[in-house]
């Protein structure tokens, strides 16, 4: 068994991703957690932010929710991917997205247990 971490920040900019390559094909465990939001100004209702399993071996997981003020449309790639996931690949993807960044700001840990 291996544990991995990234370090996804969002300081200024929309969109982090990251990428933990297990070297071979293995089964695992991956989540993220957002450890740190800022504020700037008002946390009010243009803020949101998302820690995302966003590629398994650079293949899309699929959506977990799309729509309203933050999100695309069915089948956008704007669209909410799970934030934990359980299964077999070589490679997983962290995707962290701050909206609205000109009053919020913010930091995650994508982590990943193989188990074989």
């Amino acid at each position: 068994m291996d544990a991995f971490t990234v370090n996804l920040w969002n300081f200024g900019n929309g969109t982090t991703t990251a990428t933990v390559n297990f070297g071979r094909a293995r089964s695992f465990i991956a989540w993220g957690s957002i450890t740190f939001t800022d504020s700037l100004a008002d946390y009010d209702r243009d803020n949101a932010q998302a820690i995302e399993v966003y590629r398994i071996d650079g293949n899309d997981p699929g959506w977990v929710g799309s729509g309203g003020d933050h999100l695309g449309s069915p089948g956008a790639d704007s669209n909410l991917r799970p934030g934990g996931w359980v299964g077999f690949g070589r490679s997983v993807t962290f995707r962290f997205r701050t909206m609205h960044v000109e009053d919020l700001e913010g930091y995650g840990v994508g982590c990943v247990v193989a188990l074989d």
